[in-house]
Order: structure tokens, then sequence, then C-alpha cells
């Protein structure tokens, strides 16, 4: 159902008896019980070149009828109207449609946002989840058409909550810091290349001079995108505003901090600083059972480049003097290694990083709570 049906204000909210009701992020709602919502299901399965779907009928738990799997046609709003006029020739799709796909590379963003502008509902899970859901079925088949319907069929039964488009804001300053982070790693390239060529035997001045006219040019990008970032977050009253609140936290930048704010764009719906250490891949997985202790590691299951930039900022609050150089100090001192500290400083700083986004003040090192008085 859309947010804007009657039916949700009159059915929905009047919840049958043992019924388990499933609010999404665009207001849907859905029945984990045996009195179910009429639905449909559309698993996409995007790749590069080629898109398979395949369109569920959901009539209860465990009550799935397939209605076909077809060839996907361009990741266009046209395409996605023939594809749904192939598939429901036999039946007729109401406004209830959940559309589900993975989050593979940026090969879903275009098909999500057609079907979000479209007003239907959007999943987008991560691909583990497919591979877990294939497993517990013991599908041991792969191809594109199996691949669609297991996404669809995972939908129906998982009920995933809704997908919702970024601002328009962090997508354009999310794409120029990854064209930053390509312009950096490639001007790290050059300069080796310029390194071996100079340190040869016989060292070609033609082949220094392309080097170093190489490097003159990723530099002079490196300038542009520079300033284009600092105009992007300039020109937002919102955004300067975050990017000052994060830069207040020790080892952290103005640059490291417009990072982290791209890489989760939806901070503002999590209720919890957990969830965003989860999105990260820094929550831990401890492994022990019965007398085998194991060893507790990061599940590194979430953003690289959110992760990636933490660490670098505990690196860099490591050496400072404050409270989180001690915090690091201190677990030295206990026998942890120095990674582990490390990881655990990078938490510590993912959590105040939270806390402050979302009291809306910059840190302040000597606010420290205050235990509770035992009554």
């Amino acid at each position: 159902m859309r947010p804007d049906d009657s039916s949700c204000a009159s059915d929905a909210i009047q919840p049958p008896p043992f019924s388990n009701l499933r609010i999404n992020f665009s207001g849907q709602v859905y029945r984990h019980s045996f009195f179910w919502v009429f639905l449909f299901v559309l698993g996409l399965d995007v790749g590069k070149s080629e898109r398979y779907a395949c369109l569920l009928q959901v009539h209860g738990p465990g009550s799935l009828t397939l209605i076909g799997v077809v060839k996907a046609g361009a990741k266009t709003a046209k395409g996605h109207a023939q594809l749904l006029a192939g598939l429901t020739k036999s039946v007729a799709v109401r406004d209830d449609l959940s559309v589900v796909m993975e989050s593979t590379r940026v090969s879903w963003e275009r098909g999500a946002m057609t079907r979000h502008d479209a007003g239907d509902g959007v999943s987008v899970v991560n691909a583990a989840q497919m591979k877990f859901f294939a497993k517990r079925t013991l599908r041991s088949g792969k191809t594109d058409k199996l691949d669609a319907e297991l996404i669809a069929r995972s939908g129906a039964v998982m009920q995933p909550v809704c997908w919702l488009p970024p601002e328009a804001e962090l997508i354009e300053l999310r794409a120029l810091l990854h064209a930053r982070d390509t312009i950096v790693e490639r001007l790290t390239l050059e300069a080796g290349r310029h390194h071996a060529v100079d340190h040869q035997h016989q060292p070609h001045p033609r082949a220094i001079g392309f080097c170093e006219a190489r490097q003159k040019r990723l530099e002079q990008q490196l300038e542009e995108v520079n300033g284009a970032v600092q105009a992007l977050v300039l020109g937002s009253e919102k955004r300067q505003e975050q990017v000052t609140l994060l830069a207040s936290l020790p080892g952290i930048g103005p640059l490291t901090a417009s990072i982290l704010l791209v890489e989760r764009m939806h901070l503002s719906r999590m209720e919890s600083s957990n969830q965003w250490a989860a999105s990260a891949g820094l929550s831990p997985v401890p492994r022990q059972s019965g007398s085998f202790p194991g060893r507790t590691r990061i599940s590194k299951r979430g953003n690289g480049r959110l992760r990636r930039a933490f660490y670098r900022c505990a690196l860099t609050a490591s050496r400072m003097k404050n409270t989180f150089g001690d915090f690091y100090r201190h677990l030295i001192v206990q026998g942890k290694p120095k990674k582990v500290a490390l990881i655990a400083l990078a938490r510590k700083l993912l959590r105040v990083a939270f806390a402050v986004l979302k009291s809306g003040q910059n840190f302040n090192p000597d606010d420290r709570r205050q235990p509770p008085v035992a009554a």
C-alpha cells in the first residue's frame, strides 16, 4: 500500500487478534500472521548489462504464486513500464507493489530511483542476505532468472523495510569525494612511478617529463575537486553546521567530516550509535563455543569507506594529549594490541560523533556524564 492510500487508515490501523504489524519507513503496513495484506513482490536481479525480473503474488504466509520471470529492458521509466506490462498480462497488479533488489555496486541506483518516483515501495538489501537466504532454502543452482526469483521470494518472506533516496546535495558531494579518492590514489601511483624512473641506471629525460606532467595534471585536479567540495559544503547552511559539529572532535577535520556525512546519508533515521557502528562494520563479533574462547573481531560488514575514515581519525587522535589519547594509551597499558586499541578508539569516536550530531552541540571534553545516584 502507498502511504496516501485511504485503506491504510481504515483497515491497517485496526489489527485482527494475534497479528503483528510492521511499519516501514514509507508508512506501509505489513502483517506477519495469517491475516496478510494482499501483496505483489517484484524481484529485480540487476547486472551490469542485463536485468531479470520476477513477479510473485502473495496470498498469505507460505502461499505464493509465481506470475512470471522475464528479461527486463532499459533502466528507464519507460523500460520499467514495459517490464510491468509484460509481467501483468494475466493479473492486475494493484498499488501494493513492493520492489526488492540487491545493492550491487551502483547498478541498482537508477532502477531504485525510477520505481520510487513511480510510487512503489523499494527495498534494497545486502547481497550477503540473499546468499544466506539461498542457503536457508537449500538453493544450489544459480542463473539470472533463479536469482530474480530468489530475491522476490526473500522479499515476500523477510519483508525488508523500504529504501529512501538520499538528498541530492549529499549525492553530489559523495560523487566529488569519490572522485577525489581516485585522484589521490593515482597521484600516489604516479609518485612511485616517478621515483622508479628517476632512479634507473640511465633515466630517460622524456619519460621523466611525462611522469612530471601527469603528476602536475593530477595535482591541478586535486585542487579543483577540493575547491568544489568546499564550495558545496559552504553552500548549504545545514551541511556546514554538521561539518562544524564533527570537526569539533579531535582527529576529525572538515574533509573527513564531509566523508562521514556522505557515507551514511540516512543518519537522522538511526536511533542509536550501535546502528551506525554496525553500518560501518565496527561492531564486535564474538566467536566462542563451549570451552573454546575464540577471538572477538569486528564484523567488517558495511561501508568500508566509513570504517577507514574513522580508523584514520583514530590514528590521529591516538597521538594527542586528550581524553581520546588517554583512552588509547590506557588500552595499551592493559596489554591490548595496538590495532585492537585503535579499533576501540575508532568506535569511541563514532559514538561521540553520533552524539554530537544528534544533540547539535560541539564536542566539549569537560562535559562528562555523571553516573546515576542509587536510591
